[in-house]
C-alpha cells in the first residue's frame, strides 16, 4: 500500500499535465467546430476539396463533420495517440525507475517478494489511466454540450471512453513489459514511444494504401474507429477481447521477466 501511495503521489504533477493537454485538445477541437458552424460554411464540401491523403491523415475519412458527433469522432484518433503515449510511458517508467534512481538495492532487499512491489506500481498505473480517461470523458461531455444545445452525447462518449480505456490498458501493459525486459529506463521509454509512433504511422498507411489493409490487425489504433463509436454506437467485441487478452498476457510476462531480472543498483 505504501508503494501504491508513493507512486500516486509521485505522478500527480505528470498526470495533471497530461490531463490538461487532453482537455486543451478537446476544447480547441470543439471551438474549431463552433467557428465553422458560425461561418455557415459547408464543412463537408470544404474538406472534400482537400487531397484524400490529407483527409486520412487527419482522420476525417467519410464522416459527416457538420454534426457534432462526426466532428468529435475525428479527434478520437488524437485522443488515442495522447492516451497511448501517456500509458506506455507510465508503464515503462514505473517498473524500471528504481534502478534508474539507484534505490533498487533498498527496495528489493526488503522482506517482500518482487511481485509485491510491482503489483501496486501497476495498480497505480491503472488508476492513473482511469483518471486520465475520466477527465477526457468529463471534458468531452462538457464541451460537446456547449456546442450541441446542451446535449453532451453522454451515451456515445461513454462508449468511446470504454474503447479508449481498453486501448490505454494495452499500452500500459506494453510499457510495463518493456520496463521489465530492457536494461534501463531510457531504453525502455524510447523503445516504447517509438513503437507507439510505429503503430500510429501503420494505421495511417493502412488507410492510405488498400494493398496493405491486411496489416491493420498489427496496429491497435485500428481496432476501434471513432466514427463507429460516435455515429454507429458500435464497439467491436472481438477487438476488445483481443486487446484485453493481450494486455493480461503482457502483464503476466512483466512479472515473469522482472522476477528473472538481474537488478542493477
Amino acid at each position: 500500500m505504501n508503494v501504491f501511495k508513493k507512486e500516486m503521489k509521485a505522478n500527480i504533477k505528470s498526470l495533471l499535465i497530461w490531463c490538461c493537454a487532453q482537455v486543451f485538445i478537446i476544447f480547441a477541437g470543439m471551438t474549431k467546430y463552433q467557428g465553422f458552424a458560425d461561418s455557415q460554411v459547408d464543412m463537408n464540401a470544404l474538406f472534400a476539396a482537400f487531397p484524400k491523403e490529407i483527409m486520412i491523415i487527419f482522420g476525417m475519412g467519410s464522416v459527416d463533420i457538420s454534426k457534432v458527433a462526426g466532428f468529435y469522432s475525428v479527434f478520437f484518433l488524437y485522443f488515442m495517440l495522447l492516451a497511448a503515449v501517456h500509458a506506455v510511458m507510465f508503464g515503462a517508467v514505473v517498473v524500471s525507475k528504481e534502478e534508474r534512481d539507484h534505490c533498487a538495492d533498498f527496495i528489493y532487499t526488503r522482506p517482500v517478494r518482487r511481485f509485491q512491489v510491482i503489483s501496486p506500481k501497476l495498480l497505480a498505473g491503472v488508476i492513473n489511466i482511469l483518471i486520465f480517461n475520466m477527465v477526457t470523458f468529463g471534458a468531452s461531455v462538457f464541451f460537446i454540450s456547449q456546442h450541441n444545445h446542451g446535449d453532451g452525447l453522454v451515451d456515445k462518449v461513454s462508449l468511446t471512453m470504454l474503447a479508449l480505456f481498453i486501448l490505454q490498458l494495452f499500452f500500459l501493459a506494453l510499457g510495463a513489459l518493456f520496463g521489465a525486459v530492457l536494461k534501463n529506463t531510457k531504453m525502455a521509454t524510447s523503445t516504447a514511444a517509438g513503437l507507439v509512433m510505429g503503430f500510429f504511422i501503420l494505421s495511417v498507411a493502412v488507410d492510405l494504401y488498400d494493398k496493405i489493409a491486411f496489416l491493420k490487425i498489427l496496429t491497435p489504433f485500428k481496432y476501434f474507429e471513432g466514427a463507429a463509436l460516435m455515429i454507429n454506437d458500435h464497439l467491436s467485441f472481438t477487438s476488445a477481447v483481443i486487446l484485453l487478452i493481450v494486455s493480461f498476457v503482457f502483464f503476466a510476462l512483466t512479472f515473469v521477466a522482472f522476477n528473472r531480472r538481474d537488478l542493477s543498483t
